[in-house]
């Protein structure tokens, strides 16, 4: 990819969710944009390198293979490192429909990080930019890769496979609102009071849903959300632990470091460690890694 490259569109056929730019930048040391307001929504993908994101008065420190939400009204600020300056790429976008999308990726100005390893991200970019204005079907094309950089991005929910292939959670509407529910707002301080008085019917009932269909509590789901999401943002060592904990949804450091600790036998600091240093493990194998060392 070369140092810059930026291109604007003008597409308008899809109301509900379209692009308005990319680019991709290997930024200069120090290189910052705003304090500023946007008037789209914008993604960054950092590719290499390191740097700085300021939303809603929280700094986040970031690194390759992360990605980082601008909303727009949002007052933002963001600045690469002077020593190891990112190289990232970027979309902006708008539509009727992305505030909806975006809740159930799981991303907003509240918790605007996410973190991904996906290598098709520079060569969707780059398709991006090849494209013109020269008609109905190069905006088609554009259209496609906006959604193939968003399902790249986005990641999978928990028991995808067990929710897909359940008949009565596909008939049971307080079933799917409490799952979507959860997955939209695990990061803030909730509980399963709330997810019940979001759908107006009882803890027990509540209870009674998940546990006949998903053989599990609505409890262990909401931690398995957050601890999920814990384990991703841990396994790229720019965020500290206690950013880690507040944007999973956990009121202080100590609880959090004590429900992960008690799911994975050990500290989250220990796992980030660990993680680090088996770093050529493929996910799947670190967590039997884990579960091995947890029985011995």
């Amino acid at each position: 990819m070369n140092s810059v490259s930026f291109k604007l569109f003008n597409d308008r056929t899809f109301s509900d969710c379209f692009l308005n730019f990319a680019g991709h930048e290997q930024c200069e040391p120090g290189h910052s944009f705003g304090p500023a307001i946007r008037p789209c929504y914008i993604i960054h993908f950092i590719l290499s390198g390191k740097g700085k994101f300021f939303c809603d008065n929280v700094e986040y420190n970031l690194g390759a293979n992360q990605a980082f939400l601008i909303e727009p009204t949002a007052m933002t600020f963001y600045q690469a490192d002077f020593e190891d300056p990112w190289h990232y790429l970027w979309i902006g976008f708008k539509g009727d429909k992305v505030p909806e999308i975006l809740e159930r990726m799981g991303i907003n100005y509240k918790n605007p990080i996410l973190s991904v390893k996906q290598d098709n991200l520079i060569s969707i970019t780059e398709n991006i930019l090849s494209t013109d204005s020269s008609g109905l079907k190069e905006e088609l094309k554009r259209q496609s890769l906006l959604f193939q950089f968003l399902s790249s991005i986005c990641l999978n929910t928990m028991y995808s496979e067990s929710i897909s292939q359940s008949t009565e959670l596909k008939n049971n509407s307080y079933l799917v609102r409490a799952i979507e529910f959860i997955q939209n707002n695990f990061y803030h301080p909730i509980g399963v009071s709330d997810v019940s008085s979001h759908l107006g019917i009882s803890r027990n009932y509540l209870f009674t849903l998940f546990k006949n269909s998903m053989g599990h509590s609505p409890s262990e789901y909401l931690a398995y959300c957050k601890l999920n999401r814990a384990c991703h943002l841990l396994d790229d060592s720019a965020l500290s632990v206690e950013n880690v904990a507040f944007s999973c949804g956990y009121e202080s450091l100590s609880v959090f470091s004590k429900a992960f600790k008690h799911k994975y036998g050990l500290t989250p600091s220990a796992y980030r460690k660990l993680k680090y240093e088996n770093d050529t493990m493929s996910d799947l194998e670190f967590n039997r890694f884990i579960k091995r060392m947890d029985k011995e």
